[in-house]
């Protein structure tokens, strides 16, 4: 292979250079303006439900619901072990004490069954991370908080265009944040999304966004001028990153056909011959995922890394991916308990490259590479 095959790689859509331009000559290049809007009615078109906030990044949108929960000392948030740092820091910002949540042996979500034993007068909320666009476990999660009378939030980073049961990721909680880094599927650099599902969020939501302050209510006309009413920050995307994210989301079927295309390449290339040193993602049905991330699991722990080295030789960019946080130098100081399935994951998983600029050939290149390695 002549040229590295990376992990990731955004796509590029056809109205999104003149978007941008659009922005420059307006010369609104920060935030609430036409592309911002046109961003949150593609969201309440395409959700149906709640009401749904641009931020900057997929952490400033946890960070705001991290807010909206009024956490004081002694707080409790359940939170996966198994998932990138700040589905933990917006909480511990807040003063809330994590609690780790081991995620499953079948696959990386947490469950359930790992979250009950956990539950107590202390717990405010718990927050379930949807794995590679994996919901898998997400309506016995909400379930559960209902029975105890606590919050569910979804940490839908990498789920936008996943469904579970149905709805959508994102749906089910009465918050959830989704990403647009360029490491997803639909992509504006860095981007995000609160979706408010509980009304009584909303209001509070909007201030939060604005520094704490009612500036919204002032660009809509309903105040003559804009205070500080509640804590908050610079939470809001820019246009210039709206501009983009439009650009994307008119073309996210297209993104999705395209990526989904290359899943089930891989899936039908190394689904045989493999069984005794490798396992792919669990069969998603009526789970179906939207491909933002495509690992495999390996069966020897020792092996793991020396095949990313191999991979990585022949142009390959395969990676692992989240570390354990509850053995972390700072979640640690969290730790009440292992969790296994987590240190697990952290250490048998390996990602293999997906994106739109892969043809069926670099997918063939790289299962013959993953055959040849274990040969």
């Amino acid at each position: 292979m002549d040229q590295f095959i990376s992990l990731n790689r955004p796509y590029t859509a056809i109205k999104q250079l003149g978007y941008i331009q659009d922005v420059f000559d307006s010369g609104n290049w920060s935030s609430q303006g036409r592309y911002t809007s046109k961003c949150n009615q593609f969201f309440r078109d395409y959700f149906e439900t709640g009401d749904n906030l641009l931020t900057h990044s997929c952490t400033a949108a946890l960070e705001i619901a991290a807010l909206l929960l009024d956490l004081a000392e002694g707080d409790e948030v359940i939170v996966p072990a198994f998932t990138f740092v700040t589905t933990a820091s917006a909480f511990a910002l807040r003063g809330a004490r994590i609690v780790w949540a081991d995620s499953t042996r079948e696959h990386p979500n947490i469950s359930a069954e790992t979250v009950r034993p956990l539950i107590n007068q202390k717990t405010k909320a718990v927050v379930m991370v949807h794995y590679a666009g994996n919901s898998r476990g997400v309506e016995q999660l909400l379930a559960l908080c209902e029975e105890y009378g606590v919050q569910f939030i979804e940490d839908a980073a990498q789920a936008y265009f996943s469904r579970a049961g149905g709805r959508f990721a994102g749906s089910y909680g009465s918050m959830s944040a989704i990403s647009f880094h360029d490491t997803k599927p639909v992509s504006c650099g860095e981007g995000g999304l609160l979706q408010i599902n509980d009304q009584k969020w909303i209001d509070r939501a909007k201030v939060i966004l604005e520094k704490g302050t009612d500036r919204l209510l002032y660009l809509g006309g309903k105040v003559p001028e804009y205070n500080w009413r509640d804590l908050g920050s610079s939470y809001a995307a820019s246009e210039i990153q709206a501009a983009v994210l439009l650009a994307q989301l008119e073309e996210s079927p297209q993104i999705f056909l395209l990526r989904r295309a290359l899943w089930d390449q891989y899936v039908h290339l190394l689904s045989s011959g493999l069984d005794h040193v490798i396992k792919l993602p669990l069969n998603q049905i009526p789970y179906a995922n939207n491909t933002s991330v495509f690992y495999i699991e390996i069966i020897e722990a020792s092996r793991r890394n020396d095949c990313i080295s191999f991979l990585r030789s022949k142009g390959i960019g395969a990676s692992f991916h989240y570390l354990n946080l509850c053995e972390s130098p700072f979640g640690c100081r969290y730790k009440t308990r292992d969790c296994p399935n987590a240190q697990y994951w952290a250490d048998h998983l390996i990602r293999l490259p997906l994106h739109t600029e892969m043809s069926a050939m670099d997918v063939h290149y790289i299962a013959e590479m993953v055959r040849r390695y274990f040969e």
